[in-house]
């Protein structure tokens, strides 16, 4: 396998990952659950899925 073919296929994998993630949140928020994130010092925080969408448009 190239260089190239293994960063295509590891960009592949992050963005599968990520589609992934939106999904799961997007279920818990219909749901009305909390997901566990990490606030910048690395403590987790618990917030409503909902919120977590609406702050964070990157996901």
């Amino acid at each position: 396998m190239s260089e190239q073919e293994k960063i295509n296929l590891s960009d592949k994998i992050t963005e599968n990952i990520q589609v992934a993630q939106r999904k799961l949140f997007e279920r818990k928020a219909k749901l009305g659950e909390s997901v566990v994130i990490a606030d910048e010092n690395g403590q987790p925080v618990t917030i409503k899925a909902e919120d977590f969408l609406m702050r964070d448009c990157k996901l």
